[in-house]
């Protein structure tokens, strides 16, 4: 009676039911569970994988150019010029200390860098398309970067040195320009100094004159430029991925200082002689 009785409770217990498929007993409800667990998995591995391609694929390049840019960079230093005296020894042209801007095009992201010149060129209130020709110059020249501004005043300098993760690429450097202490005094024999042009570059290049270099361009400057410019020198430095400066500047080969050269022209005499040809 007992075992009958057991019997009875276990069909109770148990059921029989239509809709389970023998023999694994798989209730529509377990199997629509098992299909949606199924489907998540699928697709948290579709992420995974379609992820993976896109570090590998899309943006192998990008990050093969960063690794590779976060190292030492070699660049050029650029030596003071020769100051031009009278024959006192009294300056007519000397250097004075200056803060420039500098794109290296290579450290420019590809998707967005135009975005970043143009906004570069409006904080220092410069035109783009000078800025977007000197880049296509420098393509074949990595040690040497564009020259986007120089004399730049202070607000702008620390404004780029606040927002460097805006300007990858851009460096605040700190040069030299040509002062000429008497103004316009005698500045036909003078001359002054500008940006070397293609035409120039293309009949000094055997002379070590690269792109960008600043060369006489009229009168003393242009006449004793090889005297005057000296010899450029090279540095090392490491910079992150973005191209922003990461150590100080170890020199490698030290720059040449150009020769002085001294006149016999007067200043004094020379000043007197331009206020009387005013008043002739």
């Amino acid at each position: 009676m007992a075992s009958t009785g057991l019997r009875a409770g276990s069909d109770r217990f148990l059921p029989p039911d239509p809709r389970v498929e023998e023999p694994h007993r798989l209730t529509p409800q377990l199997a629509l569970r098992v299909g949606l667990l199924g489907a998540l998995a699928l697709f948290v591995f579709a992420v995974l994988f379609l992820r993976l391609w896109a570090l590998q694929i899309l943006s192998g390049n990008e990050y093969l150019r960063a690794a590779q840019t976060n190292q030492l960079r070699t660049v050029r230093i650029e030596a003071k010029r020769g100051p031009i005296l009278d024959r006192k020894g009294r300056p007519l042209v000397t250097n004075a200390p200056s803060t420039a801007v500098l794109v290296w095009p290579a450290d420019l992201p590809l998707e967005r860098r135009y975005h970043e010149l143009r906004r570069l060129a409006k904080v220092l209130d410069v035109p783009l398309a000078p800025i977007v020709a000197d880049m296509k110059k420098r393509r074949g020249d990595p040690l040497t970067p564009v020259v986007v501004k120089t004399d730049v005043d202070k607000r702008h300098v620390y404004y780029l040195e606040e927002h460097g993760e805006d300007f990858p690429g851009v460096q605040v450097a700190y040069t030299y320009v040509r002062r000429y202490d008497q103004g316009m005094l005698a500045a036909h024999v003078v001359g002054h100094v500008g940006e070397i042009s293609p035409e120039q570059l293309k009949k000094k290049r055997r002379q070590n004159y690269r792109a960008g270099d600043k060369i006489g361009q009229g009168g003393l400057e242009w006449a004793f430029d090889r005297y005057l410019r000296g010899r450029p020198g090279l540095a090392q430095l490491r910079v992150d991925s973005l191209g922003r400066p990461r150590s100080d500047l170890v020199p490698r080969q030290i720059p040449t200082d150009g020769n002085g050269i001294q006149l016999t022209l007067d200043i004094d005499v020379q000043r007197a002689a331009e206020r009387a040809l005013k008043t002739w």
